[in-house]
């Protein structure tokens, strides 16, 4: 089947001759090889049957070889004015000019001349053909870069990819640094220079691992991302690559990316802290079984748990007695998950508890402050536990404003048998402590001219408005626990 002939649209049109379109838009931007392709076809269409309407036929006549003429018709198709739809074996078919115009982009012959020359003496392995010639041009004026600035690049691109290297590599690497902002002469040359200082090291992890394949950029990229991301110098990753590649025959890059990255997580940075953490591995896996232990919980793999929850806690100042410590208070508090420990943990830091003794200090008085709430609650005739509003209370008495033993007993005593008592009492502190009351006495003296009318809702809604509540009073760490039995 002949390769060559018109669209429809032509046939339709009943013309043969050349457009003056063409003669004007795309002649004189076209190269030499493409026009005498486009135009030797165009010819071959008046006889699309005929015997020498073949690819050898265009090489023998043109001087072109087959993959250059497949090429020509690669451009044209960019240029929309063919379409091609075979290419093996080739068939194409001659599209009209009318439509085209907008989505042409002119380009000066005359300004790229030596640009595609240089760029034929650098890839020396094989012929380029001038749809690629069209691509890096293209390139060019898409990202204003100076030809003999992207000449740099495509030295650079050989000498790591040999004379045969194919155009797509080229332009990925040059719109990667395009889009980084390389794009001068200065700039490439500092790209190039630091590449070949990482080229080294790259192949030497390579070494290391005994990677036996071809170094792209993808491993430059994994490594610029270990070593400026993570911050691991290059000493610690080849250790690491050194060792892991005595315990498998296939250590790959990718594989090595993924130890990397879990010790960054983990804030493992150095090969010492890495060793470390494999040495102590068995340990902090018996941990976190009698953390879950302690919690009433079974995981049959803790190592999950033990990069989650185990090694953050431990980072934080906990040591192993202070966790087992926590687990216990939480199962007793009904806090039943790894989730609602990790929540204590972050309470107890919060609060600058990491210790034992300093947790069981504060644990004290905490009991203490309840074992006194709960004399409050027995002058106010109230019989149940006591619990977080109860404590809010407290703090708010004693911290906030200040009074003493003496003139809370004196507001209790005022607030006996009534309704939400302690809501009652509270009302009754924050009118004094608006009005300046600092002693018993002038307590006294408030309550003999101060007449209470307010109902007790309206007590409990006043004590909330008059102030707001700091973060660390409402988040205090055992408000949401009814009693404490440790």
């Amino acid at each position: 089947m002949a390769f060559c002939k018109y669209s429809s649209s032509l046939v339709d049109s009943a013309t043969i001759t050349i457009d003056a379109k063409f003669l004007n838009d795309y002649l004189p931007i076209a190269p030499e090889s493409c026009l005498k392709v486009y135009l030797y076809g165009l010819l071959k269409c008046q006889n699309s049957a005929g015997y020498d309407n073949t690819l050898e036929s265009f090489e023998e006549n043109l001087g072109i070889s087959k993959e250059d003429v497949i090429n020509c018709f690669l451009y044209w198709q960019d240029q929309n004015l063919v379409q091609v739809l075979e290419t093996d074996p080739i068939e194409v078919r001659y599209l009209p000019t009318k439509d085209n115009l907008k989505n042409l982009k002119k380009i000066d012959n005359k300004k790229y001349a030596s640009f595609v020359a240089e760029v034929q003496d650098i890839i020396s392995g094989r012929q380029i053909n001038p749809n690629e010639y069209y691509k890096y041009i293209d390139f060019l004026e898409t990202y204003h870069i100076q030809p003999s600035d992207f000449n740099m690049i495509v030295k650079y691109c050989v000498s790591k990819k040999g004379d045969n290297i194919n155009c797509n590599y080229i332009l990925t690497v040059a719109k990667v640094w395009a889009e980084e902002g390389v794009r001068t002469a200065e700039k490439i040359e500092e790209k190039i220079e630091s590449l070949t200082l990482l080229t080294s090291d790259v192949n030497q992890v390579a070494k290391a691992l005994k990677f036996k394949g071809n170094l792209s950029i993808e491993h430059q990229q994994l490594y610029e991302k270990w070593t400026k991301a993570y911050g691991f110098v290059l000493n610690n990753i080849l250790l690491l690559a050194k060792k892991v590649s005595t315990k498998t025959k296939s250590y790959s890059f990718e594989m090595l990316d993924k130890t990397l990255t879990k010790y960054y997580e983990l804030r493992l940075l150095s090969f010492a802290e890495m060793q470390e953490y494999e040495a102590n591995k068995a340990d902090l896996m018996t941990l976190a079984k009698e953390v879950n232990k302690c919690l009433g919980i079974y995981y049959e793999s803790v190592e999950n748990e033990v990069e989650t929850y185990v090694i953050p806690w431990l980072n934080k100042g906990f040591n192993e007695q202070t966790l087992l410590q926590i687990a216990n208070f939480c199962f007793k508090s009904n806090i039943r998950t790894l989730e609602g420990m990790d929540q204590s943990v972050q309470k107890f830091h919060k609060l600058g508890l990491v210790s034992v003794s300093s947790i069981d200090s504060h644990l004290n008085e905490v009991m203490a402050t309840d074992n006194k709430i709960k004399t409050y609650l027995q002058k106010l005739n109230i019989d149940r536990r006591v619990n977080s509003f109860d404590r809010s209370f407290y703090r708010t008495w004693t911290y906030t404003y200040k009074f003493n033993d003496e003139i809370i007993d004196y507001a209790l005593e005022l607030s006996t048998n009534k309704t939400n008592g302690m809501q009652y009492a509270n009302a009754i502190l924050t009118e004094w402590y608006d009005k300046g009351v600092k002693t018993l006495t002038e307590a006294k003296k408030q309550s003999t001219t101060q007449e209470v009318k307010n109902t007790p809702s309206t007590f409990e809604r006043k004590s909330f408005v008059a102030r707001s509540y700091s973060e660390e009073e409402v988040n205090a760490l055992f408000d949401n626990l009814d009693e404490i039995n440790l």
